[in-house]
């Protein structure tokens, strides 16, 4: 009886449940940035390949692409079939997928694994997000949004430092962090249950996406090309300007992501002052001074303001994208709403060193990250004069 009883409190802790949905969110950050440390050393281990650097960055993106591709499907999936099992299912996809660095000897082998995985973290992330919007209301939801953001930046710091330290072991093993998502999926069984379903009356508003959603899907695919520069082009930037090992290299990058969390924890309280619109102009401010500052960066040292600075914007995108969408959602599209953010957002990584690679062939590294911190920063005027045509609340 009392074991009985232990456990149904166990099943009702709501304690558990947030932490449950965090834990599945870290895994969305580990996709990409757990392995960038070791993309210098898996160019050198692939050296006989002529299209090694290519390739190599190309794992690091490739998820992003099949997230795009698949994130609509697993949102209808959700909405029409239930989100538990699914995302158990993607959970041990994405430990199996992941981890395929550690044993496959090709880079068209990993290409394929990676390609896996970017498939599972498109489930695991619109299903996390939708549970989020079908579990809480209000600003119990909008605090929640803004601590996943933080919760999943901190997490990504972590990752990174702890992914640089292997990789100065064996580019091999930080893959092995991906066998991680093993350990969600008993949490996932005990703790989250399948929200209850609603009739809902023939298809009125809530069966097509708002108008203002495809604003919010353009914004957050330019704010990810943008923020993917970092983790795909700073590893080579270090060893170009400072010859430093991946540990350094891992903490560098994963400063950004500490600053991040930081600010997203942040996003509530200024949620409270500002419009959406004024957020996304704060996010490409930063952003473009960050990059700037990087792109006149002569050390290791002097990476880092650029760098910590750049982290503010890259807090604010995701909590607002967020709370924009899971807002103007209804219950009933809520899984397709959010899959179409994820697909942006992933498209946008995926397609990050396809626009800037040719501008750091034409240019530089550094010229790269010149051009676009200019850009940024005409992006974040225009959107802040606009932002005085629109209503103080806007969703």
């Amino acid at each position: 009886m009392f074991f009985d009883r232990l456990i149904n409190r166990l099943l009702k802790n709501k304690s558990l449940v947030k932490f449950t949905i965090l834990f599945c969110s870290m895994m969305t950050v580990m996709a990409g940035a757990t392995i960038a440390p070791s993309l210098p050393e898996m160019t050198k281990a692939f050296s006989h390949n002529p299209s090694a650097e290519t390739l190599v960055k190309l794992i690091l993106t490739i998820p992003g692409l099949f997230i795009g591709l698949t994130s609509p499907f697993s949102g209808w999936i959700i909405d029409k079939f239930g989100r538990i099992k699914l995302l158990v299912s993607m959970l041990f996809l994405y430990a199996l997928a992941g981890s395929s660095g550690l044993y496959l000897n090709s880079l068209l082998e990993i290409i394929v694994g990676r390609s896996l995985l970017g498939i599972a973290v498109g489930g695991i992330m619109t299903t996390a997000i939708a549970l989020i919007g079908d579990y809480f209301e209000g600003e119990e939801r909008q605090k929640f949004l803004g601590t996943q953001a933080g919760v999943m930046a901190l997490s990504g710091t972590i990752f990174i430092s702890f992914g640089g330290f292997l990789a100065d072991i064996s580019w091999r093993y930080p893959f092995a962090i991906y066998l991680m998502a093993l350990v969600a999926i008993p949490f996932v069984i005990i703790y989250l249950k399948e929200p209850a379903r609603t009739v809902s009356k023939p298809p009125q508003k809530g069966a097509t996406i708002p108008k203002m959603a495809w604003t919010v899907y353009l914004i957050s695919f330019l704010g990810m090309v943008v923020f993917y520069l970092m983790p795909v082009q700073v590893p080579f930037l270090m060893k170009e300007i400072a010859e430093v090992g991946n540990t350094e290299t891992g903490v560098a990058i994963s400063g950004v992501m500490l600053v991040g969390g930081i600010m997203s924890f942040q996003y509530p309280k200024l949620k409270k002052r500002l419009t959406h619109y004024q957020i996304y102009g704060l996010t490409f401010l930063f952003m473009g001074i960050g990059y700037w500052l990087i792109s006149n960066a002569n050390s290791y040292a002097m990476t880092f303001p650029g760098l910590l600075i750049s982290g503010l914007g890259a807090g604010l995108l995701m909590p607002n994208s967020n709370l924009c969408l899971v807002t103007l959602a209804s219950a009933e599209n809520r899984g397709k709403v959010l899959g179409f953010l994820t697909t942006f957002i992933f498209l946008g990584q995926f397609a990050s060193p396809l626009f800037f690679q040719p501008l750091v062939n034409a240019t530089s590294i550094k010229g790269a990250f010149l051009y676009l911190a200019v850009g940024l920063v005409v992006i974040s005027i225009i959107s802040l004069i606009r932002n005085r045509r629109l209503v103080k609340a806007s969703a």
